[in-house]
């Protein structure tokens, strides 16, 4: 799983609370980008100047509708971008010979 923005993994948050399930967080500091399955990626801030001034992905599964994650980017390749479901494995990717919209159905 990779922050959107710095292409970096991002790593399961530990808790002493076994039971609090914690969002994945990217690793680069001061970096607000996380992410967990129902929401998706989202910003751990509650300032609304942040909040405003973000555009988070919002790529849902076609299959179960669950916020998928960016799996993969290639830098030769600026625009393509592997997105993978959390819950039934399914990929997307877009790329530059795609049009708007998730792009290319991969499969699971």
């Amino acid at each position: 799983m990779l922050c959107y923005q710095h292409h970096t993994e991002m790593l399961l948050g530990l808790s002493n609370d076994l039971e609090e399930a914690l969002p994945y967080a990217c690793q680069e500091p001061g970096c607000l980008i996380r992410y967990d399955g129902p929401r998706g990626y989202f910003l751990d801030t509650k300032d609304t100047n942040i909040i405003g001034a973000e555009i988070t992905p919002r790529v849902n599964c076609s299959n179960d509708g669950q916020r998928m994650y960016l799996t993969e980017v290639t830098p030769e390749r600026r625009n393509f971008r592997l997105w993978k479901c959390p819950e039934c494995d399914q990929s997307y990717m877009n790329d530059e010979d795609t049009s708007a919209g998730l792009g290319k159905k991969m499969g699971a």
